[in-house]
Parts: C-alpha cells; structure tokens; sequence
C-alpha cells in the first residue's frame, strides 16, 4: 500500500529506497560480523511447520537458525569482505549459526537427512573460510570442541596415572610387608608375656 500523505508529513529519507536498503544492510552486517561459524540451506519445500520444528530444535542447542533476505545479505557480507559468499545465496536461504563450526555443521547435515529433498546444504563460512557442501559435511563427522577438550585433558592425565600406579604397586608391596612384619612382631610380643 502506497503512502499518501503529502512530502510534508513523510518522515525524511522515508522515499529513498536505496538509504532504506543501505540502513538495512547494515543492519544485517551488524548482525553477522561478530558471527564466525555460518551453514547456509537452501530451503526446497518446507512447510511452516517443519520450519518451526527446526527452530525449537536449534533453541535448545544454543544455535540459531534464521531465514534471510538474500540480497541484503549478500551486499552485507560483500561488505564484510566475504565477495564470494555469492553462490552461498541461491533460492531461499537460511543461516544456521553456533559458535561451535562443527555443531553448526552437525545439525545442518542432520536437518537435511530428517528432511531429505527439502532441505539443502548450500555452503558455510567457518572462520572467514568459505566451505562447500562436501566440506560441511566432513566437518560434521569431526569431534565438537568441548570434545576435543574432553580429549586434551585425559590424554594430559593419562601420563600421571600411569606413574601414581608405577609407584603406587611397589610402594603397595612394601607397606604390605611392613605392615605383615609389625603383626608378626606384636603376635610374637603378646605370645611371650603369657608364657612368663
């Protein structure tokens, strides 16, 4: 619906439609450069429904997961130094990001299998690298990072518990034999007194 009030009472720049797309542009940038970690897929027949199922999904993993404008996002990302994110934006698109890569790209593969043929990976950027479906893929079956971390700190205690039980099995055999001889001892220091 066409805004018929008089140039008077328009609010200014209300009727330039590139200041509109500039302001929200950098809207969108604002939005994403923090961002790191971003899966796209393109959306091949999903029904409000299942989008929301997709969302709920996302809500309770700390990911989220937005439809965008493409043009919009794409001059955003244009100006974020990403020129070729372009084929990252065919038909209509959404973003999952986590801050994680790998649990961005687990949860983008596992939608596209729940919903095969109406979901598609189209791409991601991890880390300003553009990644291509093949590559997301094989992102998701690597570890997550807490993962990793979970893998850093057994293997780094693994080398102690080694030597605590080197220690600890001749040390165990020692105290065993002193603890052995002592019995003896207080048996045979018991036994004498009786005899006297």
């Amino acid at each position: 619906m066409a805004d018929r009030r008089p140039k008077s009472e328009k609010p200014v720049g209300s009727g330039n439609p590139n200041r509109i797309n500039r302001l929200l542009t950098a809207t969108v940038r604002k939005d994403y450069e923090s961002l790191s970690n971003m899966v796209m897929l393109t959306n091949l027949g999903l029904n409000s429904e299942e989008n929301n199922e997709l969302r709920a999904e996302t809500r309770g993993k700390n990911v989220r997961m937005r439809v965008v404008r493409n043009r919009l996002t794409l001059n955003a990302f244009r100006e974020m130094g990403l020129k070729d994110a372009e084929k990252l934006f065919a038909g209509q698109t959404a973003i999952v990001d986590a801050e994680d890569p790998v649990v961005a790209a687990k949860l983008a593969v596992e939608f596209c299998k729940k919903f095969e043929k109406k979901l598609k990976i189209v791409g991601a950027v991890v880390e300003g690298k553009i990644l291509g479906p093949k590559e997301v893929e094989a992102l998701s079956q690597s570890k997550s990072k807490p993962e990793l971390l979970a893998d850093v700190v057994m293997l780094s205690k693994s080398p102690g518990a080694r030597i605590a039980a080197q220690l600890k099995g001749p040390g165990g055999k020692i105290a065993g034999a002193i603890k052995a001889l002592v019995e003896k001892l207080e048996k045979a220091g018991a036994a004498e007194p009786a005899k006297a």
